[in-house]
């Protein structure tokens, strides 16, 4: 019988700038549907995003002015199986920032936060072959460690909060996923939320929901490799960030993007690609705008 998937997001340490408007991402996650959910694996995924920040007239200023901010993030993640219905998740990101405002470049790296969740399987009847639909939900939740490299200067002196590997908070993450299949076909949804908490800059980063919805294809071409494609919408929202209990102004936001890709599968290994487009938009009070998201992973199960 073929394995019903699983789906599995991740919170990366995103957020918007303390002092000026940059581009930002209202949740940060990258998702993919992985076979074979049953099994540990590990693997090396890759996210890229871009953003157009406008900035607003300041004192002695007659225009506004614009930057760009381009994100690469490349991950190392994996899934253990403590017992047969709970599993143990980490994520390791390494993050690369760039920004470039007027013919001055800014570029940071480093590590950035590392998550560590659990997930405990509720429903799962893909074992009864007498079934013609197959469920399975999974809820569970995590943490996320402040051991980003942070406190990184631009050009001028200025350290920005958004733009930095880490976030120097300790965050919480709360996630359910559902996955249902007759067939071949099969559909998935799951909703996330991270709870931020204050950092020792007394900055605290706006709350994050995600909530998306799939529909997919498994189709086999050999004994050993087999195809999936897929497409659907994700749904992104930032509330808006804190600094000494005060709100930031232009800060949150919410984002509607479609979704497509494909996977493949061979033997113990799968990799996939996938790009999002933003459907609709407003982040920070409207002066920022993103673009295309692209996304990459290989995985290895044992």
């Amino acid at each position: 019988m073929k394995k019903l998937f699983f789906i599995m997001a991740m919170l990366m340490p995103v957020s918007v700038m303390a002092c000026d408007i940059c581009g930002c991402s209202a949740s940060g996650y990258q998702l993919g549907i992985l076979p074979q959910y049953h099994k540990n694996f590990i693997g090396l995924r890759y996210g890229y995003r871009q953003f157009k920040s406008t900035h607003p007239m300041e004192l002695g200023n007659t225009m506004n002015h614009e930057s760009r901010e381009f994100y690469h993030t490349t991950e190392v993640w994996g899934r253990w199986y403590a017992t047969k219905k709970l599993q143990f998740f980490a994520f390791v990101p390494f993050q690369y920032f760039r920004r470039e405002e007027g013919k001055s470049i800014t570029t940071v790296s480093g590590l950035g936060d590392i998550t560590l969740m659990a997930n405990y399987t509720f429903i799962d009847n893909n074992w009864d072959l007498s079934k013609k639909w197959h469920h399975v939900f999974q809820a569970g939740g995590g943490i996320k460690l402040p051991t980003g490299k942070t406190g990184i200067p631009d050009e001028g002196g200025n350290i920005y909060q958004n733009f930095q590997p880490g976030s120097r908070s300790t965050d919480f993450v709360l996630n359910a996923v559902y996955t249902v299949r007759r067939g071949k076909w099969g559909l998935n949804t799951d909703a996330s939320y991270r709870i931020n908490t204050t950092n020792k800059e007394e900055y605290r980063f706006g709350n994050r929901f995600n909530t998306s919805l799939r529909g997919f294809l498994y189709q086999p071409v050999s004994k050993t490799v087999a195809l999936q494609p897929y497409a659907g919408l994700m749904y992104e929202h930032a509330e808006g960030d804190h600094q000494l209990q005060k709100t930031k102004e232009y800060t949150g936001g919410d984002m509607l993007h479609t979704s497509i890709g494909a996977d493949v599968y061979f033997n113990r290994f799968s990799a996939g690609v996938q790009a999002q487009l933003p459907v609709y938009q407003h982040l920070s009070a409207g002066y920022n705008k993103t673009y295309a998201r692209l996304s990459a992973t290989v995985n290895f199960f044992f």
